[in-house]
């Protein structure tokens, strides 16, 4: 089963060093940690699938509802399921 894209922000990680068990200290983190719960499909409002856990997706639907869909950190680009277009209007043959 595929882990849930969404970044959450960690605040007592902000500034501290990662380090993976065994291995030397990496760069300065900036407090950001994907959700390692398990997702399923979920379709944002600008049609894009990505993975997300039922938590998140519950708090992604209150952010979109509120306009606030552009502050949510993805951890990948999701997969697009439609093209953008330019007009709303059909174009006349």
């Amino acid at each position: 089963m595929a882990g849930c894209e969404v970044l959450y922000y960690d605040p007592a990680q902000a500034g501290q060093a990662d380090r993976a068990a065994g291995q030397a200290l990496g760069p300065v983190s900036d407090g950001w940690r994907p959700c390692s719960a398990p997702a399923q499909v979920w379709t944002d409002p600008e049609l894009v699938l990505r993975f997300v856990c039922h938590p998140h997706r519950r708090q992604l639907t209150a952010l979109h509802a509120a306009g606030l869909g552009d502050r949510i950190r993805w951890a990948s680009a999701g997969l697009p399921i439609t093209t953008p277009t330019t007009s709303k209007e059909a174009p006349r043959a």
